[in-house]
């Protein structure tokens, strides 16, 4: 009797960890496809962002006028996608609202008005203006620094993890924190107002925001920039003299404009996809840079997933009717969305 009760109990016992190690790999496999399922759905969402993009250049083209403005569906706020499972939230910033970092050198040579358009943003955010020299010094070719707030090899050699300028665009917003003076408070102010595209793309006017419309010139104060932001035409201004035709600009000197016009333009051709997807609880994110040529061919040109979710996706359990809008167009979209994804 006493073996026949210690064979169950160690049957018993065997049954139990066997059904326990079945439980934890079925778990494991779960997580594991819902984490699967998310990555795929954030492809998704990409693919639809870019179909979106390719039906702008294709409105642009039939229409004439290539512009780009917040009423168009891709940069409009994207309600989530309720999804079998969990929800998608994505939405699509225009890089080039935000200021081009490498536009302070290019063609060989600094450009003293997208340096004086740094300045002055960095005025606007209450950072020192001091950084644009150290910025500058990073990507130019030269080892001399620009003045005394310059730093070039000789400065970073000497720190106490020893490294050496770029000599080169940077290639993307975290190589700042490099850059003498970016340091993580200096990061969190600006990280919203700046990018890192080729030195050819130039600021969208109809989608940058007042803070970055007062950077312009040193006579548009925050009341201005609010004003122009807020009175940009619907469909946004079809050409850049449009834009400098604007009350806010007539005591600014011919040779000024000249300059400033240099800098700015109407359409796009850089964009940013943030997706995250929240399948049972599990996320994906991914950022996305899609570029656009004029012929309308669209290209990702970098992908990061490295992102981390800091709260499930809002909205995971919201029904159809979450998706639905007042406008439309969006529904239109959001409809195509659903049936792509």
């Amino acid at each position: 009797m006493i073996t026949v009760l210690l064979v169950v109990a160690i049957a018993t016992i065997l049954a139990v960890a066997m059904l326990r190690s079945q439980h934890l790999a079925l778990q494991r496999a779960a997580g594991l496809f819902s984490q699967d399922q998310a990555l795929l759905y954030t492809q998704g969402a990409e693919d639809f962002v870019r179909e979106l993009l390719r039906q702008d250049a294709d409105e642009d083209k039939r229409s004439g006028k290539p512009v780009d403005h917040p009423g168009e569906v891709w940069a409009r706020p994207f309600p989530p996608f309720p999804v079998d499972g969990g929800v998608i939230n994505a939405r699509v910033i225009d890089l080039q609202g935000r200021f081009n970092v490498n536009r302070v050198w290019h063609d060989n040579a600094p450009d003293p008005a997208a340096i004086a358009i740094f300045q002055r943003l960095l005025k606007n955010l209450d950072l020192p203006d001091t950084l644009a020299p150290a910025l500058t010094d990073w990507i130019d070719a030269d080892s001399d620094p620009t003045g005394s707030d310059g730093a070039e090899d000789d400065m970073y050699s000497r720190l106490d993890t020893p490294y050496r300028v770029a000599n080169q665009p940077l290639s993307d917003v975290s190589e700042l924190r490099l850059i003498k003076g970016f340091t993580p408070e200096v990061m969190l102010k600006l990280r919203p107002y700046v990018c890192t595209l080729p030195a050819t793309a130039l600021l969208n006017i109809n989608m940058a925001d007042p803070v970055m419309l007062s950077a312009l010139g040193a006579s548009i104060s925050a009341r201005h920039a609010s004003e122009l932001s807020s009175q940009r035409p619907a469909k946004g201004y079809a050409s850049v003299d449009e834009f400098l035709g604007q009350p806010v600009f007539n005591g600014m000197d011919s040779d000024r404009k000249a300059e400033l016009r240099n800098q700015l333009d109407v359409s796009s051709h850089y964009f940013q996809l943030i997706a995250d997807a929240d399948i049972a609880g599990r996320h994906s994110m991914v950022l996305a840079m899609i570029a656009r040529s004029d012929s309308g061919t669209l290209q990702v040109v970098a992908r990061d997933f490295s992102q981390k979710v800091a709260a499930p996706a809002a909205g995971a359990k919201s029904s159809d009717e979450s998706s639905k809008s007042s406008d439309p167009t969006m529904d239109n979209a959001v409809k195509a969305a659903r049936d792509l994804l």
